[in-house]
């Protein structure tokens, strides 16, 4: 498991030990924008993600009490995950990058993303906080 290690007292140094990459975000990314929950949904996305890596990834963000572990309801032998109240926080961050993306990428990037945020950034990351709670709440209550 990648570990943080304290290499300096400086916050920005701080976050690239755990947002450095591009697999950490993308699983972030998968469960903000995507909806996606599970380890398998994470394996299947477009970009291929080395099981090792994925697994890595995921325990840093554990570690790091940005995701919650809790096993399926549905099937004992399958994990989803959820974001903590530090995960929540990284919301507005991640709309800041799906903007950036979404404006600048050159194939024109999510059209969908980009629409609803111009209409209201405010209003995108409550109703993104907002699911994001609803996710974690029933994970829980089950």
């Amino acid at each position: 498991m990648k570990t943080i290690g304290n290499r300096s007292d400086c916050p920005i140094s701080y976050s690239l030990d755990i947002f450095g990459d591009k697999w950490t975000l993308l699983i972030l990314r998968d469960m903000i924008f995507r909806d996606k929950n599970s380890w398998l949904e994470w394996k299947a996305a477009d970009e291929n993600i080395a099981p090792s890596v994925l697994t890595d990834r995921v325990n840093l963000l554990i570690s790091q009490n940005l995701i919650i572990k809790k096993v399926s309801p549905n099937n004992a032998s399958k994990f989803l995950y959820y974001l903590s109240d530090k995960g929540l926080e990284l919301i507005p961050l991640m709309v800041d990058i799906m903007e950036f993306g979404a404006r600048n990428h050159p194939d024109g990037g999510s059209k969908y993303w980009l629409k609803k945020i111009n209409s209201s950034k405010k209003k995108t990351i409550l109703e993104l906080r907002e699911k994001m709670l609803a996710i974690r709440q029933e994970l829980l209550s089950n």
